[in-house]
């Protein structure tokens, strides 16, 4: 098992159609992978698909919060 990434441009435009399966399923995915001792990353996709790396979650409280702040906008 690897470190799960979260390409936060579609978790925007998750928000914007207010997806919450998706996002839920994303969630949970990361989640899990924090519970099995990984690293959850969130990058940003720049026009010519660079990922870049603005934030790492290591524990299920810290992720939490994040899950909380996408979810406050639906």
């Amino acid at each position: 098992m690897e470190d799960f990434i979260i390409v936060v441009n579609r978790i925007e435009e998750l928000q914007l159609i207010e997806d919450r399966q998706k996002l839920e399923l994303i969630f949970e995915k990361a989640k899990r992978t924090i519970i099995g001792g990984l690293n959850v990353l969130l990058v940003r996709e720049n026009s010519n698909g660079k990922q870049e790396k603005f934030e790492t979650f290591s524990n299920e409280h810290d992720f939490e919060e994040y899950r909380k702040q996408v979810f406050r906008y639906l």
